[in-house]
C-alpha cells in the first residue's frame, strides 16, 4: 500500500489556506548571467574597465597582471601610445618587443606623448632585457627618438 502524496503547492496558490495578503514573500533564487550574453554593451564596459586598470597600473608586476587579465578576456591592446608605453613594463619580452615595434611606427607620424618616460623605459630595456632582440629594438627606437 502506498500513501497518498501531499498536495503540490504552486506559486500562485497560498499555502494552507492563507489569503494572498497573509502570504510571506518567498525567497528568490539567484542566477548568474553573463553580461556579454545579455548586454552587448557589457563587453564594451568590461574592455573599458580592464583597459583603465591596465593603464593605471604601476610597477612591472601589476602591469603584467593587468595586461594578462586584459588579454585573457579576449581583447587586443589599442595601437595608441599610452597602451603601448605601458606594455614596455610587461615581463613577457615578446609583448614588449611588439610594443616597441608599434611605438616605432607611431613616433614616425606623431611626437611621443611622454618622451622622458619612453626614453627611461627603453634605456632600462637596453640595459636589462634578457633577450638580445629586445635590447636591440630598444636601442634602435631610442636612437630614432634622438633624430
Amino acid at each position: 500500500m502506498t500513501e497518498p502524496l501531499p498536495p503540490v503547492e504552486t506559486l500562485d496558490a497560498p499555502p494552507d489556506g492563507e489569503t494572498p495578503a497573509e502570504q510571506k514573500p518567498r525567497p528568490r533564487s539567484a542566477r548568474i548571467v553573463s553580461a556579454s550574453a545579455q548586454d552587448p554593451d557589457g563587453r564594451k564596459l568590461e574592455r573599458e574597465r580592464l583597459l583603465a586598470r591596465f593603464l593605471s597600473s604601476e610597477g612591472r608586476g601589476a602591469v603584467t597582471r593587468a595586461a594578462d587579465q586584459y588579454l585573457r578576456a579576449g581583447f587586443e591592446f589599442p595601437l595608441e601610445q599610452p597602451a603601448q608605453l605601458q606594455l614596455l613594463e610587461h615581463l613577457d619580452e615578446a609583448l614588449v618587443r611588439g610594443a616597441v615595434e608599434t611605438l616605432r611606427g607611431i613616433v614616425v607620424s606623431e611626437p611621443p606623448l611622454k618622451r622622458p618616460i619612453l626614453e627611461q623605459r627603453l634605456k632600462r630595456l637596453e640595459d636589462s632585457a634578457e633577450e638580445a632582440e629586445t635590447r636591440a629594438l630598444a636601442t634602435e627606437l631610442r636612437r630614432a627618438l634622438r633624430n
